[in-house]
């Protein structure tokens, strides 16, 4: 991206400047109304992120490309979505200001063409993000909300550009306009709430440290380049083994994968026993840890497990060598534990309580009623103390016979 491009306009929200040249950017790249290249870059990131966060919410996001010719290049399980970004501080967006030489429209003709050379155009949408509203002109209101009932001068416009006939009808169908993106001021809230939606039990501090892990890995994509004909090759090859790391590898660096971001993000209430399994045995954290996150549970609370955990080990090793716990008492304590606990999420759900974080709920009711989950102990093999019953149900849990409410 040229000098010149980057800083054309306010509505230009194009090019990816690598991390060592952001300073420089974000002193140097500026127009007259305090628009700069870097905002620009950090604004699309994060909307990459939003995206990129679709994994989890049953979009069919298989993964986030940002690359040269796009600023996101999505790759779901039903296609292919090439968007291009525009930012602007002031004043709506008109269909012909998309549509001038060198902006949106021309760019998504571009990414078209290659679409078309690479095979995938049958697959692919093709889309403007504007921040800020739309003109409220007919022409304009028409347009963006079916832009194949573009008028004469729209498709007259986009005939320069180079596509003509059917493959401009075709174009046409295939794009969508949405305005009002979330805006550069407003962006960081958005993913923020977005973030902490998925995982309730994180506090304000856990959900920005995890914003900023994000961040880095989305800025990292962005400042990777690889050919356009290669990028879209790739996408295709990706989306048909979308688990194969090799499937990827020719736009690796550029790319924010569905695998990628389960390794970046704590646990989440759709992963499987399975899954929490393997990451326990790449020493990312005990399944204990991980199965309470999955449900929802607090850093303190995950902490306080993890300490009662530990003293019902202990506690646990004496009363073996004494003789005071016997495996059928050991067996019989953790049937009755499992019930117990089950029962809590079980009247929960009947009372109908939804929820959001049954491990929360299943702990700290275990540890509330003091007298009930003693009585537990019928054996006294903990000699009737509350908080050593509860952790030992937390080792129960760390040998994958609980799942703290989430089956």
């Amino acid at each position: 991206m040229s000098t010149d491009e980057a800083t054309s306009g306010v509505e230009d929200a194009s090019g990816s400047p690598g991390p060592e040249h952001l300073a420089a950017f974000a002193g140097l790249a500026s127009d007259p109304t305090g628009i700069t290249t870097f905002e620009r870059y950090v604004w699309q990131a994060k909307l990459a992120i939003r995206t990129w966060l679709g994994v989890f919410a049953g979009t069919g996001v298989l993964a986030v490309v940002c690359e040269h010719v796009e600023d996101l290049a999505i790759v779901q399980a039903d296609g292919f979505r090439f968007a291009q970004l525009k930012t602007r501080d002031k004043g709506s967006w008109s269909a012909a200001k998309i549509c001038e030489a060198g902006h949106a429209i021309e760019r998504l003709v571009a990414s078209y063409k290659l679409a078309d050379e690479a095979g995938i155009s049958s697959l692919s949408r093709f889309e403007v993000w504007l921040e800020g509203p739309p003109s409220e002109h007919k022409t304009t209101t028409e347009f963006f909300a079916d832009p194949s009932s573009a008028s004469e001068e729209i498709k007259k416009k986009i005939r320069g550009f180079g596509l003509t006939g059917v493959k401009l009808t075709d174009f046409l169908k295939r794009l969508a306009i949405h305005s009002r993106q979330p805006a550069r001021q407003a962006v960081d809230a958005v993913n923020i709430r977005l973030i902490g939606a998925i995982w309730p039990g994180h506090s304000m501090e856990q959900v920005e440290r995890l914003y900023e892990t994000l961040l880095q890995a989305a800025e990292a994509a962005q400042s990777a380049s690889a050919t356009p004909q290669s990028v879209r090759s790739a996408m295709q090859a990706a989306r048909n083994a979308p688990t194969s790391a090799d499937a990827w590898s020719p736009i690796s660096a550029q790319t924010l994968t569905d695998q990628q971001l389960r390794s970046l993000c704590p646990p989440w209430a759709a992963d499987t026993d399975q899954d929490l399994v393997a990451r326990a045995a790449s020493g990312e954290a005990s399944l204990l840890e991980l199965k309470l996150v999955r449900a929802g549970a607090s850093e303190a609370t995950v902490k306080s497990a993890l300490l009662a955990r530990a003293d019902a080990d202990v506690a646990a090793t004496g009363s073996r060598a004494s003789g005071a716990m016997t495996p059928e008492s050991e067996v019989a304590l953790d049937t009755r534990l499992l019930a117990a606990a089950g029962s809590i999420a079980s009247l929960a759900a009947s009372n109908g309580t939804t929820l959001q974080r049954p491990a929360e709920h299943i702990f700290h009711s275990l540890m509330g009623n003091v007298a009930n989950t003693a009585a537990v102990d019928v054996d006294g093999v903990y000699n009737r103390d509350h908080r050593l019953v509860v952790g030992h149900l937390c080792s129960v849990s760390d040998q994958c016979r609980f799942g703290w409410g989430v089956t």
